[in-house]
C-alpha cells in the first residue's frame, strides 16, 4: 500500500483548487475559508484563543491519547515542532479525550512533548472545524486562512514535508 505524504496531499489539493477554479471561472469569486476562533484550556489551566496566534503559520492537530494513529505521528510532530518553532510557525495539540488533563497530562509527559496541548473534552471545537476522524490536522496562515487539512498520520519528519514547511516560511 503507498504510503500518503502530506505534500503529495497538498499537490492534490491545490490541483483540485485549480481544477475548480477554472470551473467556476466565470464567477471569478474565490471562497476563503477562515480558521473560526475558539477558547480552549491548556494543560496548566489557562484559557487559549486561536486568535492569539494571528501573525503566524500554525498547525493544529485533533488527537486523543487512545487513538492509535495519533500517538504513532506524536513523535514526528514533535519533531517538526522543535525544528520550526519560531515568531513565524507554532503549533497547538488539541485533545479530544474525555477525562481530559487526567490523562493528557501523564502522556505528554511520558512522551515528552513540548508543543502547547489544549482539551476539547467536549469536542466543542472539533465539532465546529468537522472534525470527524482523529488524528486530523489543520494548517492556518498567518492571515488565518485555513491552507491544507489532512485527515489521518503522517510522518512529519518526511523529507519533503520537511522541505514544504522551509519554503512555506521562507515565503512570509
Amino acid at each position: 500500500m503507498p504510503q500518503f505524504s502530506f505534500t503529495r496531499f497538498l499537490f492534490a489539493f491545490a490541483v483540485i483548487l485549480t481544477f475548480t477554479a477554472s470551473f467556476y471561472q466565470a464567477e471569478a469569486v474565490e471562497e476563503v475559508h477562515l480558521a473560526q476562533d475558539f477558547s480552549l484550556k491548556n494543560l496548566e489551566g489557562k484559557e487559549v484563543n486561536l486568535s492569539q496566534f494571528r501573525g503566524k503559520y500554525l498547525l493544529i492537530n485533533f488527537w486523543a491519547t487512545w487513538c492509535g494513529p495519533c500517538k504513532i505521528e506524536m513523535p514526528s510532530l514533535e519533531a517538526l515542532y522543535r525544528r520550526f518553532k519560531s515568531d513565524k510557525f507554532d503549533m497547538l495539540g488539541i485533545s479530544n479525550d474525555m477525562f481530559g488533563d487526567r490523562v493528557v497530562r501523564p502522556y505528554v509527559k511520558a512522551s515528552k512533548l513540548t508543543f502547547p496541548m489544549l482539551l476539547d473534552q467536549r469536542m466543542t471545537v472539533s465539532h465546529q472545524y468537522g472534525v470527524v476522524s482523529l488524528p486530523t490536522t489543520f494548517l492556518i496562515d498567518p492571515q488565518g486562512k485555513i491552507i491544507g487539512v489532512l485527515q489521518g498520520a503522517e510522518d512529519w519528519t518526511d523529507p519533503e514535508t520537511l522541505l514544504y514547511f522551509e519554503n512555506l516560511l521562507k515565503k512570509s
